[in-house]
């Protein structure tokens, strides 16, 4: 079965004078127009890997739909023709693949409900990717980063993605009393990850970056704008060196750098505590 290369892109909902300032003079991103109620992110060759339309904060329930990039078009009709057999309401959407520049995308939920676009041949920008930091992202074959989902039954989504979406478990945390599950479709730790939370929607997103420089000018300016959710820290299970910070929907974005890149010798591993040290919670999140 062919199945997801990798995380293309994220569409979510929030107020959109907000995301273009944190885009460019936060992230180091590239922003660009997405028609009159919107805008875009761009972190690399490609035209977007973030799309924000206009409207209010809404946390986790910001985000609107997740876009999952197949290899080729044959790739992406056997997905389909996968999913069919699976009995799930998958269907092709040629105004939406027009929007998202994209040569075809078919659409369908999650067990949870969570918008997924399927898609292949995604536009490359003609320019070079400049951001406004000096800032290089680690995409490629990797795809834009990682999503974390919180979920309702966790596991439930976690089968859907590896037995019809082609993902692969990659370990699992214990965080609380319940295991964020990890999965992986590519050489990067993980691209999205599972965990039981009562709030439906997006945790956080990953950006990966170059350098610890890069992390540590990004935390730097946060914490000089009371704007760190979490601190500084390294993750157990894909060695991240990150930081936590707000978007202005109401999300996090993690921050990090020198995530692990998988290879054919893993071995699935289960971890007692999410970080080795740091990530402690600003005692200014949330309010």
């Amino acid at each position: 079965m062919s199945g997801v290369q990798s995380l293309g892109y994220l569409v979510v909902r929030g107020p959109v004078e907000e995301w273009r300032k944190f885009g460019a003079d936060v992230l180091g991103a590239e922003v660009t127009s997405d028609g009159e109620n919107g805008i875009r992110l761009r972190i690399d060759e490609h035209a977007y890997r973030i799309v924000v339309e206009d409207g209010p904060a809404e946390g986790p329930a910001s985000l609107k739909a997740i876009g999952w990039e197949l290899a080729s078009a044959v790739d992406l009709a056997d997905l389909v023709e996968t999913l069919e057999k699976a009995n799930c309401d998958i269907r092709e959407d040629v105004a939406r693949a027009r929007a998202r520049n994209v040569r075809k995308l078919y659409t369908l939920t999650d067990p949870e409900g969570t918008q997924l676009e399927l898609y292949y041949g995604p536009e490359s920008d003609h320019t070079p990717f400049a951001s406004s930091r000096g800032v290089r992202f680690v995409t490629g074959s990797m795809g834009a980063g990682h999503v974390f989902i919180f979920a309702k039954d966790a596991e439930k989504s976690a089968a859907f993605y590896i037995d019809l979406l082609g993902f692969k478990l990659t370990d699992t945390i214990l965080v609380g009393e319940q295991d964020a599950i990890f999965l992986h479709c590519n050489p990067r730790h993980h691209s999205i990850a599972l965990l039981n939370v009562p709030a439906h929607g997006i945790g956080h997103l990953m950006l990966e970056v170059e350098t610890i420089a890069d992390v540590g000018r990004a935390f730097d300016d946060a914490q000089k704008n009371s704007n760190v959710t979490m601190s500084i820290g390294e993750h157990t299970n894909d060695k991240m060196l990150s930081f936590y910070l707000p978007t202005p929907s109401g999300f996090d974005i993690e921050y990090g750098v020198n995530g692990r890149v998988l290879d054919e010798n893993l071995t699935v591993a289960h971890y007692s505590q999410p970080s080795i040290w740091g990530h402690h919670r600003s005692p200014l999140a949330g309010k």
